[in-house]
Order: C-alpha cells, then sequence, then structure tokens
C-alpha cells in the first residue's frame, strides 16, 4: 500500500499475496503469472475462510503468549488486560456466526482433552458474557449508601453519603492463560493440515473450470475497505 492511499484513508493495510506452483511445467522467460479468479469453485470459499481462520487462532496465541510473559493476569495492568481482552475475542470469532466459515467445536474433538474442550467452552463463554456483554459475575457495581455511627453501631448525626462498591477481574486466571500455550497449536496445526488437503482439492477445479470455459478473469491481489461501509457485509 503506497502513501499515497494510507493518507487517503487514514490507516495501514497490509495485503499480501502467497502462491504455490502445483504443476511443476517449465515456464518460459518473460512469461506472466497472472493471478485469476477462481470464486465459482467449490472449495474456494473455504479455503480462504481457513486463512483468515488460522491468522485469528495465531493472533490469540500470541496475545496470550505476551500477557503471560507481563506477569500475573492483573485488571488494572492495561496491557496485559488488553492483551487477554484481545485474545479472548480473536479466539471465539472462528466459532461465531459471520460472512466466512462457521468453525465447530466437534472438529477437534481429536486433539483436544477433556481439559482442552473445557478451556474452549470457558474462553468462548468469557467472549459472550463477559467481553463482548456484560452478563456475568467478573464485574459488578453494586449502589451503596454511607451512614456514620457510633462504635456501638448507632447512628450518629445526619451525616450520609452514596458510593458504589466495584468489583472487575480480567476473568482468565494464570492456569488457564499457562493451558492455552498447547491448547491454540493443536487446533492450528489441524487446520494447516486441512488447508492442505483443500488447496489440492482447489486446484482440481480450478483446472476443470479452465478446460471447461476455456476463459478466465484476473483477480485483483488487493481490494481495499472503504470506511465508511463498516456497517455492511463484504462482498465474497
Amino acid at each position: 500500500m503506497d502513501d499515497q492511499e494510507t493518507k487517503r484513508i487514514g490507516i495501514l493495510v497490509k495485503p499480501s499475496f502467497t502462491f504455490e506452483f502445483l504443476d511443476s511445467e517449465r515456464i518460459e522467460a518473460g512469461s506472466h503469472i497472472v493471478p485469476i479468479d477462481v470464486r465459482k469453485c467449490a472449495s474456494a470459499q473455504e479455503f480462504g475462510d481457513l486463512h483468515l481462520i488460522v491468522e485469528d487462532l495465531e493472533f490469540a496465541q500470541q496475545c496470550f503468549t505476551t500477557a503471560a510473559q507481563l506477569g500475573f493476569p492483573d485488571e488494572p495492568n492495561l496491557l496485559i488486560k488488553s492483551l487477554v481482552l484481545s485474545g479472548v475475542v480473536a479466539y471465539a470469532r472462528p466459532f461465531m456466526t459471520g460472512v466466512r466459515m462457521k468453525l465447530a467445536p466437534e472438529e477437534f474433538a481429536g486433539v483436544w482433552s477433556a481439559e482442552g474442550a473445557e478451556l474452549h467452552t470457558f474462553l468462548v463463554e468469557m467472549r459472550n458474557r463477559h467481553v463482548s456483554h456484560s452478563v456475568n459475575a467478573f464485574e459488578r457495581c453494586d449502589p451503596i449508601g454511607i451512614i456514620v455511627t457510633e462504635p456501638a453501631f448507632q447512628r450518629q448525626g445526619e451525616v450520609t453519603g452514596i458510593g458504589v462498591a466495584t468489583l472487575t477481574t480480567i476473568g482468565l486466571g494464570r492456569a488457564r492463560l499457562e493451558q492455552i500455550h498447547s491448547h491454540i497449536p493443536r487446533m492450528l496445526e489441524l487446520l494447516q493440515a486441512r488447508i492442505q488437503a483443500v488447496k489440492l482439492r482447489l486446484h482440481v477445479e480450478m483446472k476443470a473450470q479452465l478446460a471447461s470455459e476455456g476463459k478466465w478473469d484476473m483477480m485483483p491481489i488487493a481490494r481495499f475497505p472503504e470506511l465508511e461501509n463498516i456497517a455492511k457485509k463484504r462482498s465474497r
């Protein structure tokens, strides 16, 4: 992304372009390597969505790892709190409804222990009932009245006041934070294997499409977002 485009939208966007040749024929000098549109292929959406899901889980792992390195989970510590809450949101995203495909916990039955399945449920519930919505008792603010009493707790005079008794917590203890260290990598290993399998399937579908239609459309390698469309669903 060039400086002019960065200044126009006021945010830095980092497009990337990666590919792998699956056929090994000779490429002559002066040939063009052209990205083409394969979105009509049956496996295309799954292939793209899996990459975004992996990015979410890798980001979550980085957040949790960095938070653990900074110290004991502590609500007043802005950095630790920010990392933990960001990690929880990123971890849960692949299991939530959206434009992209949704993972099911059952897909990881082969790599999760009973403790891993319980950790997953805890993280998703933490996202749903603490981070995204204020539901559970991880935060509380009770209004209180204030009076003054004598040593025998008989009310003294007319001195009164109003205040609050507040309790807040990150919600993720040290033990669970350490458990995550090995939990997410197991998920990533399974997803990377799935990406490789879908890649081969998509390649077959692409070649069949080229053989059938005899034409192709170029695919842009970067489609920049319009920030004013924040409330709109993106196109596939």
